[in-house]
C-alpha cells in the first residue's frame, strides 16, 4: 500500500516537472537576452573589426590669404537695390533705441487741442444738430451726381461739336471707331456728337425729384 502511494507521488511530481519545462525555457532565453544586452556576457556574433581611419588632407601651407579688397566705388548711375536698402533699414532700426521709433512717438504723441478738433468739424444746418456734415444727405448723394454727370456730358458734347466741320474728318480716338477715311461726314449730315456713351437710367433713385425740381426728404 505504501509502495503504491509513493509511486503515485513520484508520477505526479514528474508530470509537474514536465509541464514547467517550457516556462523555464522561455524565462531562461529572456534572461539570457537581457544579460547579453546589458553587456555582462559575450554574444554569439563576430567581433567588429576596427580599422584606422584615413589621414586628413592637410593644406601645404598654413598661411591664410589676405582679405579681399573692396570692389570699385559704386557709381551714381547704378540703381539702388530695394532689397538691400530694406535690409539696411531693418538693421539700423533693430539697433535704434525704442524711444526713437515711430511706435514710441505715436504712443507718446500729445492729445489734440480744442482748436485742432474744431478744424475738422463742419457747421451744421440751422434746423439740425450741430456737427452734421451736409455731404451725407439724400440730395447730395443721389441728385448731385446726376446733375454733375449731365453738366459734364453737355460740356463734352459742346467740345465735340466745336471740333466738327464740313469737309474735315474728325480724329479717331478709339479702336472701335471707324477707320480713317470712313469718318468724313456727308454734306447733308447734321453736325453733332451723336448718341453715344452710357444711357441714363430714368428710373434711378432721385430722378423724379431732379426732373420735378424738388428736394427729397432727408
Amino acid at each position: 500500500m505504501a509502495y503504491r502511494i509513493r509511486a503515485s507521488r513520484m508520477l505526479l511530481a514528474g508530470g509537474l516537472l514536465l509541464a514547467a519545462t517550457p516556462a523555464f525555457a522561455q524565462e531562461g532565453v529572456l534572461f539570457q537576452n537581457l544579460v547579453k544586452g546589458m553587456g555582462l556576457f559575450g554574444s554569439d556574433k563576430d567581433d567588429i573589426e576596427y580599422k584606422q581611419r584615413a589621414p586628413l588632407v592637410v593644406p601645404p601651407s598654413s598661411a591664410l590669404p589676405r582679405p579681399q579688397e573692396p570692389g570699385a566705388t559704386r557709381t551714381a548711375a547704378w540703381p539702388d537695390d530695394p532689397d538691400v536698402a530694406r535690409r539696411k533699414a531693418d538693421r539700423e532700426g533693430a539697433r535704434a533705441p525704442f524711444s526713437s521709433t515711430e511706435a514710441f512717438r505715436g504712443n507718446n504723441r500729445p492729445e489734440m487741442s480744442q482748436q485742432e478738433l474744431r478744424r475738422g468739424r463742419v457747421a451744421g444746418r440751422a434746423n439740425g444738430p450741430e456737427g452734421i456734415v451736409p455731404d451725407h444727405n439724400n440730395y447730395n448723394n443721389q441728385i448731385a451726381p446726376i446733375r454733375i454727370g449731365r453738366e459734364m456730358a453737355a460740356r463734352q458734347a459742346q467740345t465735340d461739336t466745336s471740333n466738327l466741320a464740313y469737309g474735315v474728318e474728325p480724329e479717331r480716338k478709339y479702336l472701335y471707331e471707324p477707320p480713317t477715311g470712313y469718318r468724313m461726314p456727308a454734306s447733308t449730315a447734321p453736325l453733332g456728337p451723336g448718341a453715344r456713351g452710357p444711357q441714363e437710367d430714368k428710373q434711378a433713385v432721385g430722378q423724379r425729384e431732379f426732373i420735378a425740381g424738388t428736394k427729397p426728404m432727408q
